[in-house]
């Protein structure tokens, strides 16, 4: 049978294929398990299915044996046709997300590293009873996924670990609560803080705050850091954590073995399969060297192309073509992401924009993922926020929202134009932030308060309606307590100002007075 020449075609294909065989539209939805009114719309080419019903498309495809006269083109990439199967929250891979304890049955190729990592936990236990170790790794080597659904997940629930009481305590959360409660008793005691350089990227009173509330957590249970090696040199230099980077757990990228139980076993353990030619080919992306040596920072890419290539999918086999309609392992960042963007209206486009500034900060000459708080993520932002939470670009957890991983920085360019243009604002904003984290830590203590409307840097910054959309709360806070301390205390100057002025005044009519009555006096004396 020839191909249709297009989806109207192919719809009308269908149609009559049903017509056929007699069967009303009632009957076609009952045989693909869909609405009567979803039917139709398929049958008179309104809509196609969305990739959550492209199995049952094709099950009613099978029963008018026409499943080999399926257009190449029937699956547009629109986020309009990938955003349901996201949403749907059954993909067997994550994308940019990092892996969570939950999603330990789908993490696999870095087993052996997770029992590295959990037989050293052990043998420190059993030699000090606490401790710190550092797991180091360059952005996109797995090694936040490693310490959650490796470590915290299996190792704690079916390895090494089992009996330990296990947590992760983000940086932010320890700055908080410099002496957390924790589940257990030693010495099975484990705490995972990864991301340790945001923490070394902050000002120094805030960073030696975390870094003494670490070294009190060690000594009341094993602590495992997750470090990116870009931070080594610096974290090495802090003497709370020199020992544990002086033997540090590096991580190696991994091998295509390793890839192959990526690519593969996660899809396996859903009933999904992968075509030879599509594992093949992305090997060969991945290890385009004869050494097959694997490039750095590819599985965050592997695991963004395969969730768009599962998007794209009839929902039951992966296929070269498949990997095609998704763009490649190099592009499917950028595609993805600019299928989210450009599906939302000129005021979220806007919003996103906004968004994305707020949760990218500059560090020296590096620009470094911020955290944002939910509550202040406001209404006209929500709606950009969570269709690239559904794209696995953004991630919420504890009530916070951040970009999923360093890769989104790297590989869409709409992101980088945004930085570049705003990286003045950016910069400005960092040394706003800066002394804002600084009167917060001293607990808003006046003194540290700085007359930022006085300043040449932040005045004309402040001015501008744009650049407040960029502040957090805390950071209005400060602007705000600042504006009021400062003029207040101008307020003050000016009345002691006006106060000496008037002692001047009257000091000098008194001295006119004295000299006066002195006079008079003198010449009372020489009349009499």
């Amino acid at each position: 049978m020839p191909a249709p020449a297009s989806r109207q075609e192919f719809a009308a294909l269908v149609n009559d294929a049903r017509r056929r065989q007699h069967l009303s539209i009632r009957a076609v939805a009952r045989i693909a398990e869909v609405p009567a009114t979803t039917a139709q719309g398929w049958l008179n080419g309104k809509h196609f299915p969305t990739p959550a019903l492209r199995g049952n498309y094709l099950k009613l495809l099978d029963h008018l044996d026409l499943a080999d006269a399926v257009p190449r083109d029937l699956w547009d990439l629109t986020w309009g046709g990938v955003e349901p199967a996201l949403k749907s929250g059954r993909s067997p891979y994550l994308g940019l997300r990092p892996f969570r304890v939950a999603d330990q049955a789908l993490f696999f190729g870095r087993e052996a590293l997770s029992a590295q990592i959990a037989s050293a936990v052990v043998e420190l236990a059993e030699r000090d009873g606490h401790g710190m170790l550092a797991v180091v790794g360059p952005s996109g080597s797995g090694k936040s996924s490693l310490l959650a659904a490796g470590v915290l997940g299996r190792e704690v629930s079916e390895g090494a670990l089992v009996g330990w009481h296990a947590t992760a305590i983000p940086v932010i959360r320890l700055l908080a609560t410099p002496r957390p409660e924790l589940p257990g008793e030693p010495p099975h005691q484990l705490v995972v803080v990864d991301q340790v350089e945001e923490a070394l990227a902050l000002p120094a009173a805030p960073r030696q705050q975390f870094l003494d509330a670490l070294a009190a957590l060690a000594g009341r249970a094993v602590v495992v850091l997750g470090v990116r090696s870009e931070a080594f040199g610096t974290a090495g230099s802090e003497p709370a954590l020199a020992a544990a980077m002086a033997a540090p757990i590096l991580l190696p990228p991994p091998g295509l073995d390793d890839l192959r139980d990526v690519i593969l076993r996660p899809a396996e353990s859903m009933g999904i399969a992968v075509d030879d030619d599509l594992l093949r080919v992305l090997l060969a992306e991945l290890a385009p060297g004869p050494d097959d040596r694997v490039a750095p920072g590819a599985l965050p890419l592997l695991s963004n192309a395969l969730l768009l290539i599962w998007a794209v999918s009839n929902g039951r086999r992966l296929t070269l073509a498949d990997h095609h309609t998704a763009g490649g392992i190099a592009r499917a960042v950028e595609r993805l992401a600019e299928q989210v963007y450009l599906s939302l209206e000129p005021a979220q486009k806007a919003a996103a924009e906004r968004m994305f500034l707020r949760l990218v900060r500059v560090s020296g000459d590096s620009l470094v993922r911020e955290t944002l708080p939910l509550s202040e993520v406001d209404a006209s932002t929500r709606p950009a926020m969570d269709a690239f939470v559904a794209a696995r670009m953004l991630t919420t957890v504890e009530g916070e929202v951040r970009i999923s991983h360093q890769a989104l920085l790297s590989h869409w360019r709409r992101l980088q134009e945004w930085l570049a243009e705003h990286r003045d604002d950016l910069s400005v904003l960092e040394k706003l932030r800066n002394a804002a984290e600084v009167w917060v830590s001293s607990d808003r203590d006046p003194a540290a308060l700085v007359p930022v409307r006085r300043l040449g840097l932040f005045a004309p910054w402040l001015d501008r309606s744009s650049s407040k959309r960029l502040l957090t709360d805390a950071e209005r806070e400060f602007v705000a307590a600042s504006d009021e301390y400062f003029t207040r205390a101008g307020r003050a100057d000016e009345a002691e100002h006006r106060a000496l002025a008037r002692w001047k005044a009257a000091t000098a009519v008194l001295g006119v007075l004295v000299i006066a009555l002195a006079v008079v006096v003198l010449r009372l004396l020489a009349g009499g």
